[in-house]
């Protein structure tokens, strides 16, 4: 077995055992519960949107709050206080040792979002709703999305400690989805041209927040809730389009250099 997948599972096995993440969890599936509580005295589409947006704001806070949380703990407090060069010192090359305790918390927050996506399917099935496909899609697309906060804050925390880790983290995620929306906008026409091409460059260069068909279309009618609030700009409602397959893997590729910038970085990095 190799460094990496030893350290990952030593790392996953680690953070278990810490409160926080399984109080995130734990109030994310709170959350979700008391969503479908509200929806069961609904009825119709107003039942389903209150579902899914509640869930979809699970998937969003509580995603944001996990993943920024794990990758902001990936370098500099382990790598002060002397775990980092434990590792270290078993013959595992510092890349290694970083890319395994980056892998051990993508694991983590993977189970994170299955705990949340099984609340959900549970909760959908007890509503009359069935397995929400597209629900269960627009999870997927949540997870990519906090996947590359987690890296982002994983790379910042070579260098600043946990709350400045954590922070980068989430403006990416805002800055990810900005590129989107202004984009979109851009496309729309409610943008002045002299913007336009810095917007397109943004775009094309940086990663992309992840829009599901089910956000797009819960957005455009209003009833996305905080998980994606309509876009407004120079007085014009504009719709965010779902996100292409390019951008799906444009986004998992800018996770791969993170997380490689992270492994390089962690070779200059003093350890106690």
């Amino acid at each position: 077995m190799s460094a990496i997948a030893v350290i990952g599972r030593v790392e996953s096995r680690g953070l278990t055992r810490r409160r926080w993440p399984a109080a995130v969890v734990l109030i994310g599936i709170a959350a979700i519960i008391a969503g479908a509580i509200l929806a069961g005295t609904r009825n119709g589409l107003v039942a389903e949107d209150t579902f899914r947006s509640w869930t979809a704001a699970v998937y969003l806070l509580a995603g944001l709050a996990l993943s920024a949380g794990l990758g902001a703990s990936a370098v500099n407090r382990d790598a002060d206080g002397g775990w980092i060069g434990l590792q270290v010192s078993t013959g595992a090359p510092r890349p290694q040792v970083a890319l395994g305790r980056i892998a051990g918390r993508i694991m983590v927050l993977i189970v994170g979002f299955v705990a949340w996506t099984i609340v959900a399917v549970i909760a959908g099935l007890a509503l009359g709703l069935g397995v929400d496909g597209p629900l269960l899609l627009t999870g997927l697309g949540m997870l990519e999305d906090m996947l590359l906060v987690l890296v982002a804050a994983a790379f910042t925390s070579v260098a600043l400690g946990p709350i400045a880790a954590g922070s980068v983290g989430i403006v990416v995620h805002i800055m990810a989805q900005a590129s989107v929306n202004l984009a979109a906008a851009t496309d729309a026409g409610v943008i002045g041209t002299a913007w336009s091409p810095l917007i397109k460059v943004v775009y094309a260069v940086f990663p992309r927040g992840i829009v599901s068909p089910m956000t797009s279309g819960m957005q455009a009618r209003g009833a996305a809730g905080v998980a994606a609030p309509q876009f407004e700009i120079n007085g014009n409602i504009v719709t965010i389009p779902p996100s292409s397959w390019a951008t799906v893997v444009w986004t998992l590729l800018w996770c791969v250099v993170l997380a490689a910038a992270t492994a390089g970085a962690t070779r200059r990095r003093a350890l106690s």
